[in-house]
């Protein structure tokens, strides 16, 4: 019996450490992600907004004031990829706890990722509710250009609120930002008209 697709919401709150075994928090950002029964993705970390319509794929970095436009994505591609990262990574080893499963992973040779070690906490609802990224690229976390403060930082992010309650439809239409003229060309709102717009479409899709 084919399952019948259902919105999904969760929040993400990202925790960067500056070192694999610190405590310390030095940056600490919170994320939202949306997604429609129609498979249309709505994502916000930080100061970015992304929108993956059927029509349009929409980057709004307000710290950057920019706009980027371009052809949706296949499969709502806004979304974490589990899959994806398995398919770079072999398993280390696999812990069965009271409420969730413990997966370590190790990047293969050719992925090319710059971590040493990833590790997955799975709800037994088999929700992500954890993911730990342990950096194997040094970052210099100095503010003086003069000075070098070199670590190897670890992320860890928290996935959290899970629901599958409806989702307003606006959520996922770009015509808060922009529209488009009847000869394809973007025209931004009068909240954003000190934007640059970036335009990397390859069709002519026009505004949902």
């Amino acid at each position: 019996m084919q399952t019948v697709p259902k919105p999904l919401s969760y929040t993400m709150n990202y925790l960067l450490y500056s070192d694999h075994d610190s405590k310390k928090i030095v940056e600490n950002y919170k994320g939202i992600f949306h997604k429609s029964a129609s498979n249309e993705t709505y994502m916000k970390i930080k100061d970015t907004e992304m929108i993956n319509s059927k029509k349009t794929n929409l980057k709004i970095s307000h710290g950057e004031k920019a706009i980027v436009v371009s052809d949706p994505l296949n499969n709502g591609a806004t979304e974490l990829d589990v899959q994806q990262i398995f398919s770079l990574c072999k398993v280390i080893s696999f812990k069965d706890y009271k409420t969730y499963w413990e997966i370590q992973l190790e990047p293969k040779a050719y992925s090319n990722l710059s971590y040493s070690k990833i590790i997955l906490n799975i709800s037994k609802q088999y929700f992500l509710q954890k993911q730990v990224f342990y950096y194997n690229t040094a970052v210099n976390f100095s503010n003086d250009y003069r000075k070098s403060d070199v670590h190897y930082p670890k992320l860890e992010v928290i996935y959290e609120g899970y629901n599958r309650k409806p989702l307003e439809a606006s959520l996922f239409t770009t015509g808060k930002y922009y529209s488009v003229t009847a000869k394809n060309t973007i025209v931004l709102s009068k909240a954003f008209k000190k934007y640059e717009v970036i335009d990397q479409r390859l069709t002519s899709n026009t505004i949902k």
